[in-house]
C-alpha cells in the first residue's frame, strides 16, 4: 500500500466513479483502475464490485474510507497549524526577565501579543539576572533579558538597550523643582534603597557611595516597583530604573539622576536553538518599547 493508491481510492469514493476520479487526479482511467487493483491486492480486500458498468464500494471500502478520512483530516490540521506558525498566529515561548523590565514593559508587550496572537502561549518568569544566566546555561528558556552578559559557547548575546537610572519623588516634593537630582540633593532626605542583590541596584548604589554624600536610608526593598509604590505613598525618595518609574505616570515625579548610573540590558538566547517566528515578533515589539529609554551615543 502506498500514498498514491490511497489518494486514488479516496478520489474514486468521493467522485463516485473511475472516470470522474481520473479527471480529478488528471490521470487516465486505466491508471485509476490499475491503482485500485493494486490497493485491493495489497490489502487483500474486495473494495469494489461492478454493477451495470459501475464500481460499487463494498462495506469494507466504506470502513476503509472512513479511516482514511480521519488520517487526512489530521494532515489538514497539521497543514493549518503549520500555516499559523508561518504567519505568527500561534506558537510558544518561555521568557525569563529581570524585575526592572519583567514587572513593567515586558508584561505590556506580552499583553499586546496576546491581543494580536490569541493562540500563542507565552510564559514569563521574573528572576534576578544571575538566575536568568543559570537558566540560560541550562537551556530552560527561549529568551533571557538580563543585566549580566554571558561569555559561554551555549549562549548567544545581543544588546537590547543602554539606559540610566532616575530619581523618583512624591508629588509635591520640594526637590521636584529641580531639573535633575544629584546625590548631594538627597542628603537629609528619607531614602528608599534598593538591595544590592541585583545588578542595576549595585550600579545605582555604587554611584551613591562614590559621591560621598551622607544618606539617610529609612527603607529597603529588592524591587524598583515596591520602591516606587513607597515613594507614591510619601515614604521617601529613591533611585530606580527608568522602565519601572515610567509605569507610574504622573503618580510620582521622575527626574534625571546625575552623575548617571548607566547600565545595559542584554538579550540572551540558547546558541543551538533557532528562534521561532513568534519570538522574533516579540523581540521586534520589545525593541520598539525600550527605544524611548535608550541613551544617545554621546551620553
Amino acid at each position: 500500500m502506498n500514498v498514491r493508491q490511497i489518494e486514488t481510492f479516496r478520489a474514486v469514493m468521493e467522485a463516485g466513479g473511475v472516470t470522474a476520479a481520473a479527471e480529478r487526479l488528471r490521470i487516465t482511467q486505466p491508471a485509476v483502475s490499475k491503482l485500485i487493483i493494486e490497493l485491493e491486492r495489497s490489502t487483500r480486500l474486495v473494495l469494489f464490485v461492478r454493477k451495470k458498468r459501475r464500481l460499487v464500494p463494498t462495506q469494507e471500502a466504506q470502513l476503509l474510507y472512513e479511516e482514511i478520512e480521519r488520517v487526512f483530516l489530521g494532515v489538514d490540521r497539521i497543514e493549518r497549524y503549520a500555516t499559523e506558525l508561518r504567519e505568527v498566529k500561534t506558537g510558544r515561548a518561555h521568557i525569563a526577565c529581570l524585575p526592572g523590565l519583567g514587572v513593567s514593559l515586558v508584561p505590556m508587550v506580552i499583553a499586546q501579543m496576546a491581543a494580536d496572537v490569541p493562540a500563542a502561549h507565552l510564559t514569563l518568569h521574573v528572576r534576578s539576572s544571575s538566575r536568568i544566566v543559570d537558566w540560560m546555561l541550562g537551556q530552560r528558556v527561549d529568551l533571557g533579558i538580563s543585566l549580566v552578559p554571558v561569555d559561554h559557547p551555549s549562549v548567544e548575546i545581543e544588546p537590547l538597550v543602554r539606559t540610566r537610572a532616575v530619581c523618583v519623588l512624591p508629588r509635591g516634593h520640594k526637590l521636584a523643582a529641580l531639573s535633575q537630582i544629584s546625590p548631594g540633593d538627597l542628603q537629609g532626605q528619607p531614602i528608599i534603597s534598593l538591595r544590592r542583590d541585583d545588578a542595576a541596584a549595585e550600579m545605582i548604589n555604587r554611584v551613591l557611595d562614590d559621591s560621598g554624600a551622607v544618606r539617610r536610608i529609612t527603607l529597603e526593598t529588592n524591587l524598583s516597583e515596591v520602591a516606587c509604590r513607597l515613594v507614591k505613598a510619601g515614604a521617601g525618595v529613591s533611585v530606580v530604573d527608568p522602565f519601572t518609574a515610567a509605569q507610574f505616570g504622573d503618580e510620582i515625579v521622575v527626574r534625571p539622576f546625575a552623575p548617571p548610573a548607566r547600565f545595559e540590558v542584554f538579550l540572551l538566547f540558547p546558541a543551538f536553538r533557532p528562534r521561532s517566528r513568534l519570538l522574533e515578533s516579540f523581540l521586534s515589539r520589545l525593541r520598539a518599547a525600550v527605544a524611548p529609554f535608550a541613551l544617545g551615543r554621546e551620553e
